[in-house]
């Protein structure tokens, strides 16, 4: 049996820009991945779509283009999704650490259904792998993982499949540490396109092992850069950049403290 079952697959979107061509007005160019995550348990299932900041920020627009995947063989539904107001305001929750490179915004289910659009989210009170619970489950270097995303602007034309990279953790145990960091690394490689995207694992020894667990979403690839230098002049020329493969990983903990920001926000909203 896959560790990535569908109903996994169907948390993760492609996040995109209308970037209209001659021939194609409504042409969208992928810039990043979302996923969701949610409550089950409540009388209707609160929703929530995350990815980072900066994939919100670095599209320069009001509104970002979700794919969904739609029921039967339809055509995938790109869904509007408004990042901000005609003030400019922002319209989803962000963390209030700078370094936390993480927003959330709430969606409205009842919409997805009318549009007939398929969704899955990770239900964070019982499949979400904190930190405390990946340490009491041995999650350490070296324990499997995977990253799904959308890479390279590689979205199919009318469906979405995310692309599903395995990997190990190259660092963690020092966010087990009570002031050690709060992020950890993954040997993945990512590319842009996976920002956003999230990390899951099933080496739980609580018995779910069958089910992916939510650990964290992708952040960035860490790059190795090397230095080029004129021997007349001693001078820097030239910066060489290649992707190192290690990638960073904010945790679940992070993502349920913006989720936590967006609740209250919606219900200041709804007073």
């Amino acid at each position: 049996m896959s560790a990535i079952t569908q109903d996994c697959l169907n948390t993760v979107l492609a996040l995109g820009i209308k970037t209209p061509l001659p021939n194609k007005p409504n042409n969208v160019f992928w810039i990043g991945t979302g996923f969701l995550v949610g409550f089950k348990e409540e009388s209707q299932a609160e929703v929530y779509l995350i990815t980072n900041k900066h994939v919100v920020q670095g599209a320069k627009t009001q509104s970002l283009v979700v794919r969904f995947n739609a029921q039967g063989d339809k055509k995938a539904n790109d869904l509007t999704l408004v990042i901000r107001d005609q003030t400019n305001a922002i319209q989803y929750s962000q963390h209030p650490n700078d370094k936390v490179d993480i927003i959330a915004v709430s969606l409205n289910t009842q919409f997805l259904s009318q549009t007939q659009s398929v969704y899955n989210f990770f239900d964070l009170t019982s499949e979400a792998c904190t930190l405390p619970i990946a340490k009491q489950n041995g999650i350490m270097e070296g324990s499997i993982v995977f990253a799904l995303g959308f890479p390279m602007n590689l979205v199919e034309q009318d469906r979405q499949s995310p692309i599903c990279r395995m990997g190990c953790i190259s660092r963690i145990a020092n966010c087990y540490i009570q002031k050690g960091p709060k992020e950890f690394l993954i040997d993945a490689q990512t590319f842009p396109g996976n920002s956003g995207g999230p990390v899951v694992t099933n080496e739980l020894s609580d018995g779910s092992s069958d089910i992916a667990k939510l650990l964290g979403i992708v952040c960035a690839y860490i790059p190795y850069r090397e230095s080029l230098y004129s021997r007349q002049t001693e001078r820097e020329r030239s910066v060489m950049e290649e992707n190192s493969g290690l990638t960073v990983v904010q945790p679940v903990d992070r993502i349920r403290e913006v989720v936590d920001i967006e609740r209250n926000r919606i219900a200041l909203m709804q007073q």
